[in-house]
């Protein structure tokens, strides 16, 4: 979910990715660039590709280990 910033009049990309782990809610908190992006639309792009970028890096931790 973007939120506005009013200082830079752009939107702030946001989002929150959640999981269970071994029955624990987990819950990891994004935010993006504040100076970028006019448009609504834009900020909720990024904020969908910034949290699957996020859990696949996750995930490839996971599979090292």
């Amino acid at each position: 979910m973007p939120r506005l910033d009013w200082d830079t009049d752009c939107w702030i990309p946001c989002a929150d990715v959640s999981w269970d782990e071994e029955g624990t809610q987990q819950t990891r908190q994004l935010a993006g660039p504040a100076d970028r992006f006019k448009l609504i639309d834009h900020a909720e792009l990024y904020a969908v590709e910034m949290a699957m970028n996020w859990i696949d890096g996750e995930l490839m931790v996971d599979l090292t280990v």
